[in-house]
This record gives C-alpha cells, sequence and structure tokens, in this order.
C-alpha cells in the first residue's frame, strides 16, 4: 500500500486505527516526560545553562498536555512541529552541560522523551516516515557532541557505539511503529470490505427472498386465476350458446388480477425482521417434504414471528402431515396460514377417513404424535390445538398463537 502524506484522505478505517495507534504514542510520551523531569532534578547542579534546561522541559511539558487535549486534530503541521522540539531537546542536552559533560556517563535529561516524535510519525503516516523522523533525529543527537565541544576523533570506541546505538533506535523505533501501523490499516481496510460485502451479500440476500415471495404469491393468486380463467374459457369455446355473464365473471377475475399483479411489481422490497422467521418458508419446507398424498400450501404474507416460535409451530404442522400420509388414507391435504385478530393461525385440512379424537384414549394408548408432537409443541409457545374430525369426513387441525407472544 503505497503511503499517502495527506492523512485526510485515508479511509474512516484507517484514520481510525492509526488515530487509536497514536494515542498508544501519547501514553508513552508521558511515561517519558515524567523521566525527562525526574533526570532533569536530579541533575539540575550539573547544568551551566539551568534556565536552558527547564525552559525545555516546561516546553516539552506544555507541548504534551497540548497534544493530549487535541488528540483528535494532528495534521501536518503538528507532526513537523513535534519533531522540531524533540530535535531541540537533544541539541539542547549538548549546550546545559559543561564542555565534555555529555560524556559523564549519565544519562542526559533528554534521554528517552524524543523518541516520541518517531512513533508518532510511523503510527501516522507509515514506516517511511518513521524513517524519515528517527533519521533526523539521529542527525540531531550526533550533533550534540560537537555541540557540547566534544570531537568525534576524541571519541573512544565504546562511546562511538553508544552513539551509533542511539541513532540506531531512534530509525528502529520509527521503521517498528511503522510497520505496525501499516497491519493495523490493511487489516482495518479488510475489515472494512470484509463489511461492506457482507452488506451487499446481505441486499442480495434481501432482494432473492423478495424475488421468490413475490413468486408465490403470484403462483398462489395471479397464476391459479389465470388457470382457472384459461380452463373455464376452452370451456366455454365448446359450448354452443355461452352466457354473458360467464364472460363477465371471467373478465372481472382478470382484471382482479391484473391489479394484484401490479401491486406486487409496484411494492417495496420487504426487510427481513431481525430476530424472526418466515413462517411461510418454513411451511412450505415441511410440505415440500411430503410424499404419499396431494398437498397444497397457501398463506397471507410471508407471516414474520420469532424464529424459535416459527419453528415450533412449523415442527407441529409437519407431524401433522405425517399422521396424514400414515394414518389418514387422505388423496389431497391443504395447508392454509394467516394472521387474523392478534393471532396467527395454521390450518391443516385433509379428505380422508376421519377418526375418533379422544386424548384420554391417545393419552393412555402412548400416541405422543398428536399429544407431544403437535399439541405439546403449541402450548409451548402460548399456542392451542383444536381438532375438527368425524368419520368419513376427513379432519381438520387448527393451530392458533397469540401473535404478541411471538414477537
Amino acid at each position: 500500500m503505497r503511503e499517502s502524506g495527506d492523512m485526510s484522505s485515508q479511509l474512516p478505517a484507517t484514520q481510525r486505527s492509526r488515530r487509536t495507534l497514536a494515542r498508544g504514542v501519547l501514553v508513552f510520551r508521558w511515561g517519558w516526560l515524567v523521566w525527562m523531569i525526574g533526570l532533569a532534578a536530579s541533575t539540575h547542579d550539573e547544568f551551566v545553562r539551568p534556565e536552558l534546561a527547564w525552559g525545555s522541559v516546561v516546553a516539552a511539558g506544555l507541548w504534551t498536555i497540548w497534544l493530549t487535549i487535541t488528540r483528535r486534530n494532528w495534521n501536518r503541521a503538528v507532526l513537523v512541529f513535534d519533531l522540531i522540539l524533540c530535535a531541540w531537546l537533544l541539541v539542547a542536552s549538548g549546550l546545559v552541560l559543561g564542555e565534555g559533560g555529555i560524556l559523564a556517563g549519565r544519562p542526559s535529561f533528554s534521554t528517552g522523551y524524543p523518541i516520541s516524535a518517531a512513533l508518532l510519525w510511523g503510527a501516522t503516516g507509515g514506516p517511511w516516515y518513521g524513517v524519515g523522523a528517527g533519521a533526523a533525529l539521529a542527525v540531531a543527537q550526533l550533533l550534540t557532541r560537537p555541540i557540547n565541544g566534544v570531537s568525534f576523533g576524541e571519541l573512544t570506541s565504546g562511546q562511538v557505539q553508544n552513539v551509533i546505538g542511539s541513532c540506531v533506535n531512534y530509525i528502529v523505533a520509527g521503521v517498528a511503529i511503522g510497520l505496525v501501523s501499516r497491519v493495523l490499516v490493511r487489516s482495518a481496510e479488510e475489515v472494512q470490505a470484509a463489511n461492506a460485502e457482507l452488506v451487499r451479500e446481505r441486499e442480495r440476500a434481501a432482494r432473492l427472498a423478495e424475488r421468490e415471495s413475490m413468486a408465490r404469491q403470484i403462483h398462489d393468486s395471479v397464476l391459479q386465476a389465470l388457470a382457472f380463467v384459461h380452463k373455464r374459457g376452452s370451456e366455454l369455446s365448446r359450448q354452443p350458446q355461452i352466457e354473458s355473464s360467464e364472460v363477465a365473471q371471467l373478465a372481472a377475475m382478470a382484471e382482479q388480477q391484473e391489479g394484484e399483479l401490479r401491486a406486487l411489481i409496484a411494492r417495496d422490497p420487504q426487510e427481513i425482521p431481525r430476530g424472526q422467521a418466515s413462517l411461510r418458508e418454513l411451511l412450505e419446507a415441511g410440505v415440500r417434504s411430503v410424499e404419499g398424498v396431494e398437498t397444497s400450501m397457501s398463506a397471507v404474507g410471508p407471516i414474520w414471528i420469532e424464529r424459535s416460535a416459527a419453528e415450533e409451530l412449523a415442527a407441529a404442522v409437519r407431524q401433522a402431515l405425517e399422521n396424514v400420509v400414515e394414518h389418514a388414507g387422505a388423496g389431497r391435504v391443504a395447508v392454509f396460514a394467516e394472521q387474523a385478530d392478534g393471532r396467527v393461525i395454521v390450518s391443516v385440512r385433509d379428505d380422508g377417513k376421519g377418526f375418533s379424537y379422544d386424548e384420554a384414549a391417545l393419552r393412555a394408548a402412548d400416541k405422543v404424535g398428536i399429544l407431544k408432537s403437535m399439541k405439546g409443541r403449541v402450548e409451548s409457545i402460548g399456542g392451542a390445538m383444536e381438532i375438527t374430525t368425524a368419520a368419513g369426513r376427513g379432519t381438520e387441525i387448527e393451530f392458533s398463537v397469540p401473535f404478541e407472544a411471538s414477537t
């Protein structure tokens, strides 16, 4: 990824990642500020320019407070000033001590705090910014020797190693946090891209669900009506005389279905309610699994209810369908679902031989299909089951659940 010098041009996720890292650097800066104040207080008797030393410490303290207050508004000018101040602290360490005092072997009062600039540049701009800031601090560190009256030729090998080590520390610190910043930025961008793709997938799924819902409604209303018009029209065409009322009835039906089809096409897509499921879809899945009897399914709308309640109700209906296949000797069974008067009502009707419904006898015979898998499921979600049946007249099972209890 190419590092951009304009921080405001980054993506919001990138800005958040870098600002979070920069706030971590701010905590580090406060720690070094406290250390710098302690060192200045413990070595103040060695200062030949104490006012310069303490003025620099106060400037660093005020600057740290300002950065803390305005931590959301750090622009390029702020970064440049911070780097200049930290470089000055290094140079000042050579000015406030007597000639050669920087070689005394004790840490200077500015030790540590300047590295905050390299960290801040790396955190907000990436590794190359960290390298640049670290190199600038390294140059300032090198200048402290001649400023303090020490020639590089006078340095021992150990002192040379200390100088080089300090310079390398600034550069490595800037590079290291710059690499961390880059990883965080890329991770944030990948998460953002994944979230965007998830939103797109959800939108596609919602559009697909809406299209399927519309297709089902067209099938249950418009197509069935058109099939009836076609069938009845074919019958009328074979008759020698046709009543005008018959033709008018077909025309009225066609007009009605045209209006319904236009309304379906023009309606807005329906959002899937959070934590809910379409009872219609679950019932249709159960109907499709039935074999051995002609089965139809219709519903008024998708009927969104709480998911667990919808699953329990659909399971009870599946058990009813299985009972029809095994015991009713039916040729056809129909499932119908609707919402009315604050209740969700699902009925299962068959044209089978019917039976004598006696709960006590069923319980004594341990017939759990009706009592537990059907009635028990519905009652567990606050509903009720009613069976209407008679020998030779088929059976109708009605499940009723309060709508409020299912939302």
